[in-house]
């Protein structure tokens, strides 16, 4: 689904937390893992949720970077948590899992600038600078305080000119987006020296590193409490008060997003079903195609299509 279709709920006047509820009961069950870039080079918004509501773990094959605007909340990048205020940018490489925990009871929206870059843009930006980086690791940068709070402004910017879209906008998208991860990059080469949120580096992002480590095999309730030398209660426990979901069913997400990974890097469904844990395609069919509603051959043809695409337009 493209981002331009469900602006076409936005343009009913509905909440993003509106449109992922309906896109939910329209068989979208992971609203953020299907949405895909509209343009080929970048793409920008401001999303807002007042809900935990149908917010779950999922990947992108694209760069996505987010500037909290407003909200304090706790983020997971992989396996690892970090504590998010206003004037943090979110750095997201394609094909991390990712999920903002959001609390039951908001006191306040979740407000966050977004810039989404393809792959196809990276590439050019590293031919015009080999040395850059700032977009292959997962990574929270508190810009607040800083000498760096004005990368918010380039958000913001981009921002403006996509609900605006005054005469050139999208042209101002591609130049804002370029240069935020420039000025981003020079950011992050100088991490050591400034103030970035700290992960948690708890018991949860262990159990999460343990998932991903043995994610080719069976995990089981019992045998991961027993690994960690606590109740199948408390883990349970801790999986439902900190993130929000099932023990059962964050695995299967992480297991589904790391098959996405996998299907993109060209490895055939049987040999992705069996890395991500599942003994029988069938199974694996199955379960791929109730998280994201089409089946993982269907996920590869569109893939193949947009390669096709972005080929045809060098």
């Amino acid at each position: 689904m493209k981002k331009s279709e469900v602006a076409k709920y936005a343009d009913e006047g509905l909440s993003r937390d509106e449109i992922r509820r309906r896109l939910y009961l329209h068989g979208v069950k992971n609203f953020y893992q299907e949405v895909e870039m509209d343009s080929e080079l970048a793409d920008a918004h401001r999303d807002i949720s007042f809900t935990s509501a149908h917010v779950t773990q999922h990947s992108h094959r694209f760069l996505e970077i987010i500037c909290c605007v407003q909200g304090r909340l706790e983020y997971l990048l992989d396996t690892r948590r970090y504590q998010v205020r206003p004037g943090d940018v979110i750095i997201v490489p394609p094909g991390v899992t990712h999920l903002p925990i959001l609390p039951d009871r908001m006191t306040s929206p979740y407000v966050r600038d977004v810039a989404w870059v393809s792959p196809v843009m990276l590439e050019y930006i590293r031919k015009m600078h080999p040395d850059f980086q700032g977009a292959d690791r997962p990574l929270v940068h508190s810009t607040a305080g800083t000498g760096w709070e004005y990368l918010t402004r380039f958000f913001e910017r981009n921002t403006r000119e996509s609900e605006t879209r005054a005469a050139g906008w999208e042209v101002c998208v591609y130049g804002n987006t370029v240069q935020l991860l420039v000025h981003l990059a020079r950011a992050v080469k100088e991490f050591d020296a400034c103030s970035s949120a700290a992960p948690r580096g708890d018991l949860l992002e262990k159990v999460l590193e343990y998932v991903r480590e043995n994610m080719s095999g069976r995990i089981t309730l019992t045998d991961t409490a027993r690994q960690f030398h606590i109740s199948e209660s408390t883990l349970t426990h801790l999986f439902s008060h900190e993130m929000g979901m099932g023990f059962y069913r964050c695995v299967t997400q992480r297991r589904l997003a790391e098959a996405k990974n996998q299907i993109a890097r060209g490895l055939s469904m049987e040999e992705t079903g069996r890395n991500v844990g599942y003994s029988e395609y069938s199974a694996f069919y199955r379960a791929f195609r109730a998280e994201y509603g089409i089946s993982p051959l269907q996920y590869r043809k569109m893939i193949m299509a947009g390669e096709s695409r972005e080929e045809e337009r060098r």
